[in-house]
């Protein structure tokens, strides 16, 4: 998340910072590891094997197939339950798909599957849908089980985040807030659109950015895949984002059972030839894939000319760090208790 005010704050201090070392002749390249880098947040996360997970619940899917039987036309694979569901395939009339799955009103398929956004030339891992006129169905449809929305119509959830510069030539060095989500589904069956809004504490920073993504209620994934590596704006992964690794303790005492990564690395080009470098980690929710913790520290290098002196990737030792943890969410997470 890029917080304005504060980005404009240390964006000041880097150039000063610069003028400073010019004057002296002194180059620093970036260290591995700054002083005062954000670490993981160990007081929060526990061993796994310390608490007792629940057992995954069987879901038995018949063996059902569904026939494409349009004449002469391709039928629209879609990524959702409606006709406004984006296309992600088309089927040729006699294709077959494996059917995992329908809507409630029983007018459309869940089958498997189609080539997904991070799946290889040749694979296909995403589930997709097809409406049920387009289709015949091969086996036992009444056993066939409803697929039912991971993502609540009316999401609500907050992160409590603080924010540190790591200079004394800032304004202000250290602040925090919150940052708020909302959404209502507005009698759309598959698209939440989630509004963030962060809010700085009193006394910090005036200026807000809030932004919006798409999230699939059934996937729990956001859709715009335009930040896909920006481990920053990972909020909504989708359920199942990676393999069960740690146990996340929240503010109210609930623990979350979390699939952590990182460390994350991410580079931005500025203007002026200054790149900003982000590093950090995260945390998410097996069961929805909702974010739980970020952390990351942001770091300026410059490279260019300035007066006679050649910069290359030039470290002046300024930075920020910043850390986000879940407060609370009606999204149904995936809660444990100790043994």
């Amino acid at each position: 998340m890029e917080l304005g005010g504060a980005r404009r704050t240390v964006r000041f201090v880097a150039v000063a910072v610069l003028l400073m070392f010019v004057l002296s002749a002194c180059v620093t390249t970036i260290p591995a590891q700054p002083a005062g880098e954000a670490g993981a947040s160990a007081a929060r996360l526990s061993d796994i094997a310390d608490y007792s997970l629940p057992d995954p619940e069987a879901v038995i899917v018949p063996d059902v197939t569904a026939v494409i039987n349009t004449e002469g036309s391709r039928a629209n694979v879609r990524t959702g339950p409606e006709l406004d569901a984006p296309i992600v395939a088309k089927a040729d009339p006699g294709d077959e798909f494996k059917v995992i799955g329908s809507s409630e009103d029983g007018e459309w398929w869940q089958v498997c599957c189609v080539r997904g956004q991070m799946d290889a030339a040749g694979e296909a891992t995403e589930p997709a849908w097809l409406a049920a006129t387009v289709v015949d169905l091969v086996g036992n449809a009444d056993a066939v089980p409803v697929v039912q929305a991971i993502m609540p119509e009316t999401l609500e959830a907050s992160w409590r985040f603080d924010w540190h510069c790591g200079s004394d030539r800032c304004e202000i060095n250290e602040c925090g807030g919150v940052v708020d989500a909302k959404a209502d589904a507005d009698g759309n069956e598959q698209w939440l659109q989630v509004e963030h809004t962060p809010v700085w504490d009193e006394g910090c920073f005036d200026e807000v950015d809030p932004w919006v993504f798409e999230v699939d209620r059934f996937t729990g994934k956001e859709r715009s895949g335009q930040l896909i590596d920006n481990f920053v704006y990972n909020y909504w992964m989708g359920a199942q984002p990676g393999p069960a690794t740690d146990v996340y303790t929240l503010d109210d005492g609930r623990n979350v059972v979390v699939w952590c990564s990182g460390p994350h690395e991410l580079e931005i080009e500025e203007s002026d030839g200054w790149t900003t470098v982000y590093k950090g980690s995260t945390c998410h929710d097996v069961q929805s894939g909702e974010l739980v913790f970020l952390e990351y520290t942001k770091r300026w290098l410059f490279t260019g000319e300035y007066g006679d002196q050649r910069y290359e990737r030039a470290y002046f030792g300024d930075f920020e760090t910043y850390e986000q943890r879940l407060v609370d969410t009606n999204v149904d997470l995936l809660y444990v208790e100790k043994q």
